[in-house]
């Protein structure tokens, strides 16, 4: 009898890419070192602690190894898994194949993802070493390497995301930059801010802030991997497919879920709902004011056909950087909502600046992308390298006040909204006078991507409608003389 090693249910392109992925050197090499040094160190620390905090010692050591390999080499892994498609162009051979840009995206990642799991699994025998020790919070613990590997997932798919567009920047450096900064970062705040024994606690369960802490972060790693996934996928589909639609919406249905949870003061704190929305709308900003997809026919038909709705609806989901202006004003609005509601009893003047800085923080690049005309792919890199670049430059602004007895010559930057959060952190500034400065530059902003987004939308539809009844013209069959 002939045994198949996977399923014929499974997805081609995730059999592919396992397949290809077990054998590579590279998860070898990890696999084989996480397991020797593991039972290295576990054995050399289980010898030498005392038997009070030797449970404790193995639990680090597993946190420590396990996370360093799923947070931060297996995420890298898929810096090259849509690049190396694109530059062989066998896209378009795999789409011959029935399979959708999406289910190549998905296919990728799922493989890493695979990968990650089966390393997940090899740390259970470790974990049965470290429960004869004693003093273990068996709950916490499990729930703690599942929250770990929920943000490997989420960090891959980022990744996998990013590695399809054309700028070296976006799909190499960011991430090969990021990943170890943000992994010293979390290491730096658990070793100084309580510890893994406070995280394992936390997952425990047994308060109410547990329960909606990972249910909040578990709903934040499922929406921005859903993003980046399909972002990626948009890079790589044609024009006609339309992944962005589909992306906005589930952005605006999180934004309003969330503004109904941050609303309602006994689940959110006050504190909080600056950090909840800036998760939800600094990809949805990144990527919506960039995007240059353009409007096609067969897009704009499917609005059509809903009538007065559709057209409306059109105006915030169609393709293109134009009605990702207006969208994102959509959902701003909505995320205004919980700061209005709570005015009256949770008012704080250092999160209404922060909040009103960071949204020109995200308004500034995009208007020096579609005010310079930039086109293509490197839309998004030169967004983020504008926004970069501003924030630079504001802390060196800041520098350079400290140095001086005045820094009333900061006012003379004040267009530029991360000079705002330097300010706020200085004293001498009046808080109305910042808040006053912040709500004229965000209004600036938007009032001129509107303009310019306005003029670029009509001309799209302009286009289409001119091209559709070109077509009808054609078509239209030419009188027969008797």
């Amino acid at each position: 009898m002939h045994l198949s090693d996977f399923p014929d249910r499974l997805s081609p392109m995730l059999v592919k890419e396992l397949r290809q992925g077990l054998r590579t050197k590279s998860f070898i090499a990890v696999f084989l070192t996480l397991q020797a040094l593991l039972g290295i160190i576990l054995l050399t620390a289980s010898a030498a602690a005392t038997s009070d905090h030797a449970g404790s010692s193995i639990s680090n050591i597993i946190f420590i190894f396990f996370s360093i390999a799923v947070l931060i080499i297996q995420p890298l892994r898929g810096i090259g898994a849509l690049s190396s498609e694109v530059k062989g162009n066998t896209i378009d051979m795999m789409v011959l194949t029935r399979l959708s840009a999406w289910r190549i995206v998905t296919g990728k990642w799922s493989a890493i993802v695979s990968q990650s799991a089966l390393i997940l699994v090899t740390i259970i025998p470790y974990l049965i070493l470290r429960y004869f020790f004693g003093g273990m919070n068996l709950l916490g613990e499990i729930v703690l390497l599942g929250m770990i590997f929920f943000t490997s997932a989420t960090i891959t798919a980022v990744t996998v995301g990013l590695s399809a567009s054309g700028s070296i920047i976006l799909r190499s450096v960011l991430p090969i930059v990021g990943l170890p900064i943000g992994a010293y970062a979390l290491l730096m705040l658990l070793t100084f801010g309580g510890g893994i024994e406070d995280l394992v606690e936390f997952c425990a369960l047994e308060r109410k802030e547990s329960w909606i802490g990972l249910s909040m972060f578990l709903a934040a790693s499922a929406y921005l991997g859903f993003f980046f996934l399909s972002t990626g996928t948009s890079l790589i589909a044609t024009y006609a497919e339309n992944h962005s639609t589909l992306r906005r919406l589930i952005a605006f249905v999180t934004a309003i879920a969330a503004a109904i949870l941050c609303s309602i003061s006994t689940i959110t704190d006050y504190e909080a709902i600056p950090f909840v929305f800036a998760l939800i709308l600094a990809p949805v900003f990144a990527v919506s004011l960039t995007e240059f997809a353009p409007l096609v026919s067969p897009v704009y038909l499917k609005f059509m056909k809903l009538g007065p709705l559709g057209r409306l609806a059109g105006l915030f989901f169609f393709p293109g950087w134009p009605s990702g202006v207006f969208f994102c004003a959509l959902i701003t609005i909505v995320a205004v909502i919980p700061f209005a509601i709570n005015v009256p009893s949770y008012y704080d003047d250092d999160i209404t600046i922060a909040s009103l800085a960071c949204l020109g923080t995200l308004l500034f690049p995009a208007a020096l992308v579609n005010l310079l005309r930039m086109k293509g792919p490197q839309r998004v890199s030169n967004y983020i390298l504008f926004g970069l670049a501003s924030c630079i430059l504001a802390m060196v602004l800041a520098g350079i006040g400290d140095s001086m007895s005045s820094r009333d010559f900061l006012w003379l930057f004040v267009w530029l909204p991360p000079v705002i959060l330097a300010m706020q952190s200085s004293s001498g500034f009046s808080d109305d006078m910042l808040i006053t400065a912040a709500v004229v530059i965000d209004a600036a902003l938007f009032a001129l991507l509107l303009i310019l987004a306005q003029h670029n939308f009509r001309a799209s539809i302009n286009g289409i409608k001119d091209s559709l009844s070109e077509d009808n013209d054609s078509k239209e069959p030419e009188p027969t003389t008797p």
